[in-house]
């Protein structure tokens, strides 16, 4: 039944274009997948991609048929002039939903904590259709970043490596900034079983440190010699995770590039990368802020 009470025809035109947006407390995204000339094409946004802006992505052609058979399939018809808020939250998320037929017919759906019948289902199947078309529009545009190389100059690094399970017991945690960024520009956290890098024992702290005596081009240059910007959004597990060291890098340029990676497995250089890295932040801090 449609929201009036009356029964809501599926249009039988087929679908020119279909939108869907998303938006949360904390990230939102959206898409469009639009069929002009001949050409399937996937539009995309992503609040954590928003370096990339818009993007757009030739897609298989079928896509569109997937799409408009969803939408038969889940009742989708009786969504139209859908546009509820629930005020009584104050956190959470909201959709936007839009489609053009071939008859020049739109639908529109719209809802902030508040879901048409069996949206929840609506969604997961078309998230699932999604995900392969997301997946190589986001791989080509960070192929793309990759092949631009480093323009920008570094000026913030987080870095954070923590061992569980039989890789150790070692815990560090560094954050530096160029001193024009924030005065008090080195945070830090270690635990030291073995006194490898660190003596041994648990200490954190904070400190400035004069711009000429970081020496973030040394950390750029490790940034180039163990080709860490093809790091950029590496995000796994190993298969063993309870045993393997997590890492969490971050590397700030100032043109707006970020170069961030995670996970308990690790990309290529990895340990060459991790052994130059604390061997300089020792030389940096060890006089300057431990004791």
């Amino acid at each position: 039944m449609g929201l009036f009470g009356h029964k809501t025809k599926t249009n039988e035109s087929g679908m020119l274009s279909f939108y869907y947006g998303y938006h949360g407390s904390r990230v939102g995204n959206n898409f469009k997948v639009i069929s002009e000339n001949g050409k399937t094409v996937f539009k995309y946004e992503d609040g954590e991609h928003r370096e990339f802006g818009s993007m757009e992505y030739e897609c298989r052609q079928s896509l569109m048929d997937d799409l408009y058979n969803l939408y038969k399939e889940n009742d989708i018809c009786s969504w139209d002039g859908f546009d509820k808020a629930n005020t009584k939250v104050l956190d959470g998320d909201g959709f936007s939903l839009q489609i053009k037929f071939g008859d020049g017919k739109k639908l529109s759906a719209h809802g902030s904590n508040a879901y048409p019948k069996g949206y929840g289902d609506f969604v997961k199947k078309m998230r699932e259709l999604i995900a392969p078309v997301k997946k190589a529009c986001l791989h080509k545009y960070r192929s793309d970043l990759i092949a631009k190389g480093i323009n920008g100059n570094l000026d913030s690094v987080f870095v954070y490596f923590l061992q569980k399970g039989t890789a150790g017991k070692d815990m560090y945690k560094f954050h530096i900034f160029d001193e024009s960024i924030r005065d008090n520009n080195c945070d830090f956290s270690y635990k030291s079983t073995g006194g490898e890098y660190f003596p041994v024992g648990e200490k954190s702290g904070s400190a400035t440190i004069p711009i000429k005596d970081i020496g973030l081009e040394k950390v750029r240059k490790m940034i180039d010699d163990y080709d860490i910007l093809k790091w950029y959004d590496f995000d796994e597990a190993a298969e063993d995770y309870n045993n393997a060291e997590w890492f969490q890098v971050r590397f700030g340029f100032d043109d707006g590039l970020a170069i961030s990676a995670c996970g308990t497995a690790h990309p290529e250089h990895y340990d060459e990368f991790r052994t130059a890295f604390l061997t300089w932040l020792r030389d940096l801090i060890m006089d300057r802020c431990i004791s």
